[in-house]
């Protein structure tokens, strides 16, 4: 779904199994996540894609990387840290029932008592409510920090949102909350992107969202549902811990005026999710950091609009994508 945002640059696999995306910010060549596709693919890839930054005088970060790489990871060279964990729900198991949920149930409950709805509006549709959806989300925005991110999610563009089906929030007849989805076709996973709401939603709006929409997920056979990243968390700061892992767990414990890594942690926890590790990949010393640096930089622009790209990604205009030798 990340590959549908405009924002990136494709590697294709010389057998077109397999792609990676990536951009290019100072002299940082960013992997965003795991190469996708079929996986014999991946190591030809992620050399390909080394040899390419090399070429260039360039530094290789491969960021939010999961365990699967991390053996190709350190044959490319590259220096491995902890960056965070995803939060991971299996719907298999999933029940509002449980007392790990007793919060959320209770939350979801006072939602319902002031009488909230839920559906799902099929991509098809969408354009017909795209109004409402860009109207909450301005609203959402201002009443924040005003600024959209990119490259590692999505951002609210009319083009991009009516690529998706959206999970919608109903009160007196007006949506208040909305959240577009990412599902995948094999139904193995589903996940969310872009997660907004009206300052005067009912109280409860977003956990009634998450339980009316992890029920419908189970109830449509997705295999899992993932919340997302919390950057820095489950990284252990000891005495005799690197550096990078001491900084980041300082950030995490004393950082949430400015980043709110605590209380996303401590909000996703409510749903009892498995917690996974992602890592990032990249060149030694204080190189890193500079990586991480120009990663932050490229998250952080304005993306502006999304380019409306054909499926499937193998037809991607030229510009954006480069063929395996």
């Amino acid at each position: 779904m990340l590959a549908l945002t405009g924002d990136k640059r494709f590697l294709i696999s010389e057998s077109g199994e397999a792609f990676l995306m990536y951009q290019v910010e100072g002299a940082t060549w960013v992997v965003m996540g795991d190469p996708v596709g079929a996986a014999e693919d991946w190591e030809g890839l992620l050399w390909q894609i080394r040899d390419m930054s090399h070429r260039q005088q360039g530094r290789l970060l491969l960021y939010e990387a999961t365990a699967a790489v991390l053996d190709i990871a350190i044959g490319l060279g590259l220096q491995i840290v902890k960056y965070g964990e995803e939060a991971v729900i299996d719907l298999a198991e999933f029940s509002i029932d449980t007392p790990a949920l007793r919060s959320v149930r209770k939350s979801e409950r006072v939602a319902a008592r002031a009488g909230v709805s839920f559906r799902i509006v099929p991509a098809e549709a969408v354009p017909v409510i795209l109004g409402e959806l860009e109207d909450i989300s301005n609203d959402w925005l201002a009443a924040r920090d005003g600024r959209e991110k990119g490259f590692s999610l999505g951002w609210f563009d009319r083009a991009y949102v009516q690529r998706t089906d959206v999970a919608v929030v109903m009160h007196e007849g007006r949506i208040v909350a909305f959240a577009n989805l990412w599902l995948t076709r094999s139904r193995s996973e589903a996940s969310v992107d872009l997660m907004r709401h009206v300052d005067d939603a009912p109280r409860g709006t977003m956990d009634f969202l998450f339980v009316n929409l992890l029920d419908w997920a189970r109830r449509q056979g997705y295999g899992r549902f993932s919340l997302g990243m919390v950057p820095l968390s489950g990284i252990e700061g000891r005495r005799l811990a690197p550096a990078w892992a001491r900084a980041a767990a300082l950030v995490f414990r004393h950082g949430e005026r400015f980043y709110g890594f605590r209380g996303l942690r401590a909000y996703k926890d409510k749903f009892a999710p498995r917690w996974q590790p992602r890592y990032l990949a990249g060149p030694q010393g204080v190189a890193l950091l500079q990586s991480l640096r120009d990663a932050s930089r490229l998250i952080g622009k304005h993306p502006g609009k999304a380019a409306v790209i054909p499926l499937p990604i193998a037809a991607t205009p030229v510009p954006l994508v480069e063929q395996a030798a």
